[in-house]
């Protein structure tokens, strides 16, 4: 396996990563229920130990995770990956290119289902299908698991969004509050103290340790609008608060079948650490690794971070059961 490292991070990228995957790289859309269309990325070419399956975290996009689609490339995977709707090249439902909304969270199921059936499995039959998912996109890959235990033959949920952090508010009066907005006709508004895009975020203020990661993605964002979903609307606030009481329901946790692997960052301001940890308990098969010093974005860490954590995902996905 080989790590890009923070120096010389941006050369390495766009001089080696980069040409690497433009060799097997095939993009699309696909139209789940009739809407515009989603966007999608394959990387791969015809022969493969197994495929790995990305679903990205929120106000992220496909474009942000180059560096894991290498080292999922280097270990002999086809790697799939698209922009959740309301995310990056996908449809929109609303105007703001800022503001990411849902009108039901089993959207997002949905449009995972059809992926994976009639996309992933229809180019990959008699492969072993694994799911690795960040944040949203990990709350979204638990609720998954849920309603299809048979689809995937393991997953990581990396910094999984089990339950969003709610900041001085508590959870349930957040709920309460969006419930409220929504059904006074405001929910696609912004949440209170959440806006659109400003190019003044700070690499302190991130997710990330690694100055050298942050940049190299902030950079795209900046330049590409399609990138800079940044806030959340009162139905998007609505919709994760449904999704996590019905993930962390013990009769849910208990119809997962599928080994999890579950990360979570040490030093993680974004996501509740124990409704993870409660998901994990109430989860037969899953098992609970902490990365000491990393921030949410554990795929945005320092070198020392990146070594431990990559060489874990890859090990687990390689164990024979």
């Amino acid at each position: 396996m080989e790590l890009i490292f923070e120096k010389g991070y941006r050369s390495s990228m766009d001089g080696e990563v980069v040409p690497f995957l433009q060799k097997d790289r095939y993009s699309g859309r696909f139209c789940s229920d009739g809407d515009e269309g989603l966007y999608y990325e394959r990387y791969g070419g015809r022969s493969a130990d197994g495929v790995v399956v990305i679903v990205h975290g929120f106000s992220e996009s496909a474009e942000k995770y180059v560096e894991m689609i290498y080292y999922f490339r280097q270990a002999g995977y086809r790697v799939y990956l698209f922009d959740l709707r309301g995310h990056g090249r996908s449809a929109r439902a609303v105007e703001d290119l800022s503001m990411v909304h849902i009108g039901r969270y089993e959207q997002y199921l949905s449009d995972l289902e059809y992926f994976v059936e009639r996309i992933v499995r229809k180019e990959n039959q008699g492969l072993p299908v694994f799911l690795y998912a960040h944040s949203m996109g990990g709350g979204i890959g638990a609720a998954f698991l849920e309603k299809h235990p048979e689809t995937f033959s393991r997953a990581v949920l990396s910094s999984p969004m089990i339950r969003p952090q709610t900041g001085q508010v508590p959870f349930g009066a957040a709920r309460l509050i969006a419930w409220v907005q929504v059904r006074a006709g405001k929910g696609k508004q912004y949440v209170a103290g959440h806006h659109g895009f400003r190019a003044d975020e700070t690499f302190e203020d991130s997710a990330a340790t690694s100055q050298a990661r942050y940049d190299y993605y902030y950079q795209k964002k900046c330049r590409e609008r399609l990138f800079q979903t940044s806030g959340a609307s009162y139905g998007w606030l609505s919709q994760a608060a449904r999704m996590s009481c019905d993930m962390l329901k013990k009769a849910n946790c208990r119809r997962i079948h599928t080994r999890i692997l579950l990360f979570q960052a040490g030093e993680d301001g974004f996501v509740d650490g124990k409704a993870q940890e409660r998901f994990v308990r109430q989860t037969e098969g899953a098992a609970l690794v902490r990365i000491a010093g990393a921030k949410h974005e554990i795929y945005m860490g320092t070198d020392e971070i990146m070594a431990t954590y990559v060489r874990q995902v890859l090990d687990f996905f390689r164990e024979k059961d």
